[in-house]
């Protein structure tokens, strides 16, 4: 009797888990680059490259919020976040986090899009912001 009721709990239990991806997406770093001085991208410091690899994050798909390690682009310190398109089939999901104006006249902000209408479940994501130009693959 007691394996029936553990059985049936379990299963009242993920019959309401939602799938991580239908929330948020887990991403995953590939490259780092920065604008040269002529204008051109370059590669990111490769040491900060492989921190960033190394460290998933997270972005949710209800408020645009970046979750993870300090050098994977994670907007806890953000003044606001903000969707701008909720992605699809037929376009990508968009959103940018307003960190507000810092004591040295700054006002950083940071934008990623995840190319959610690719096919597959490996969606292709860029961030621009104060880490420089940031590519890789979300789920």
């Amino acid at each position: 009797m007691r394996t029936l009721v553990v059985t049936v709990l379990l299963f009242l239990i993920t019959l309401h888990t939602v799938h991580g991806g239908e929330l948020s997406y887990e991403c995953k770093v590939a490259h780092l680059y920065a604008v040269s001085v002529n204008g051109s991208l370059e590669y990111g410091p490769a040491p900060i490259v492989e921190i960033m690899k190394a460290n998933p994050f997270f972005v949710s798909r209800k408020n645009g919020s970046l979750r993870g390690s300090a050098l994977s682009m994670d907007t806890s310190l953000a003044k606001t976040t903000r969707v701008l398109k909720f992605g699809s089939d037929r376009n990508a999901f968009e959103a940018v986090a307003d960190f507000g104006s810092f004591k040295n006249g700054t006002h950083p902000y940071q934008y990623i899009r995840v190319e959610e209408f690719e096919p597959g479940s490996v969606k292709p994501f860029v961030i621009m912001g104060e880490a420089g130009i940031v590519t890789g693959t979300c789920k």
